[in-house]
């Protein structure tokens, strides 16, 4: 009679669910395996400690016929000594566990290790086998006694039906390890979920700060500098793009002209950035440049139409007009200076900066906080307690149909 028609016979039992380990540990202690598994591992020694007898038996045994030649019997007597060398390590290498789990897989790591042994040793088994047959074969069976035995008490433990509570038992393991990742989820989600709320409450404080910063008179001073630097760059720019457009159209003839003047830098200069060169041009020398080049136009070979416009810009190009767009130049460029210094050394701006930056930090983390409570919220959802806890149900309804479980 197998073990489930066996269970089959038993009475109904009732057992909770939190209590199905402690049951299943009794349908193994009921089987007795430990003794199972003592009497073979008694079995087994003691076949490792005959095999080593063996072994010494087959190390001082004679030669029946000692009529061979002296290079066969050094052959042979090298095979011995290699081959029992080899067999005494595999024997002292055993290490038989007490755990009826770990059976299955000594037995098969036996049976892997054997076949290798039989491998390693199969030459000097076919030498040895020539001159001490008898020893050798004793010693063979000896040692496939010993995988015969395991083979046996593995037999035995399958036919108590141990893997259906070996797999009972690991499925209830995965779901207490699930159990208690979902409490240590769900603390931590607590946590973030607190964290979360806390940035929230600490980004209101600050745009309410950095709003207020913004209503205040110093906000509104800091403002007006920013637009009075902003305005006296645009002034700037557009000087610099009015004498730019000028020397444009006197760009032709200078070049022409630049090649018999004594002022070449100078003309590149001012073709190149004419503001930057007529900071520098304190003495307004570019006035003589193009009072001499004005002499030479018949001599540059322009078009009519082109002599005409430099003939124009030239007259533009009055001492008073380069007075002034340097004096313009200089003043808005102090002024710009000033106003920078004030907008770098303003507390407003500062007080503003550090809110600022104090609120982007903490909107990052806000995101980063958020972030982490989808996933947490994603890795809960994945774990279903009660389809792991209905498995558990039906492997232990297996080993027993009669059961009845409560939660």
């Amino acid at each position: 009679m197998g073990f489930l028609d066996f269970l089959k016979g038993k009475a109904g039992e009732t057992v909770g669910f939190s209590d199905i380990d402690s049951w299943l540990d009794r349908q193994v202690a009921d089987k007795h395996l430990d003794q199972k598994v003592a009497r073979a591992k008694g079995a087994v020694l003691n076949k490792i400690i005959e095999a080593h007898r063996l072994l010494n038996e087959l190390e001082k045994a004679g030669l029946m016929n000692e009529n061979i030649p002296v290079k066969a019997k050094q052959i042979m007597e090298g095979h011995r000594k290699a081959y029992i060398h080899r067999l005494k390590r595999f024997l002292d290498e055993i290490d038989m566990p007490e755990d009826f789990s770990q059976i299955g897989f000594f037995a098969a790591q036996f049976s892997e290790g054997l076949t290798k042994l039989s491998a390693e040793t199969q030459k000097n088994y076919l030498v040895l086998k020539e001159f001490m047959e008898a020893e050798i074969i004793k010693i063979v069976k000896t040692i496939k006694g010993i995988e015969d035995e395991l083979s046996r008490l593995q037999q035995e433990i399958e036919k108590e039906g141990i893997e259906a509570i070996k797999d009972a038992k690991l499925k209830l393991k995965h779901y207490h390890d699930d159990l208690k990742k979902k409490a240590m989820l769900e603390e931590e989600k607590l946590n973030q979920s607190e964290e979360a709320e806390s940035l929230k409450e600490r980004k209101r404080k600050l745009q309410a700060r950095l709003d207020e910063l913004h209503q205040t008179q110093e906000y509104n001073d800091f403002k007006e500098l920013i637009d009075n630097k902003k305005k006296y760059e645009e002034q700037l720019k557009a000087i610099e793009t009015e004498l730019k457009i000028i020397f444009a159209h006197l760009n032709r003839p200078l070049r022409k002209y630049k090649h018999v003047s004594l002022q070449e830098k100078l003309i590149d200069k001012y073709l190149l950035d004419p503001v930057g060169a007529l900071e520098e041009d304190d003495s307004f020398t570019m006035l003589e440049v193009l009072g001499k080049m004005r002499q030479e136009l018949g001599n540059l070979e322009l078009k009519e139409n082109q002599l005409e416009k430099t003939v124009e810009m030239i007259n533009q190009l009055s001492r008073d007009f380069f007075l002034g767009k340097k004096l313009e130049i200089n003043n808005l460029k102090e002024l710009n200076k000033d106003t920078a210094s004030k907008i770098n050394t303003s507390v407003i701006a500062l007080n503003i900066a550090e809110a600022d930056t104090l609120l982007r930090g903490v909107s990052d983390k806000i995101i980063q906080a958020e972030r982490s409570l989808e996933e947490l919220t994603k890795s809960l959802e994945e774990i279903n307690l009660d389809y792991l806890k209905q498995k558990v149900k039906e492997k232990v309804k297996e080993i027993n149909p009669k059961i009845t479980i409560k939660d």
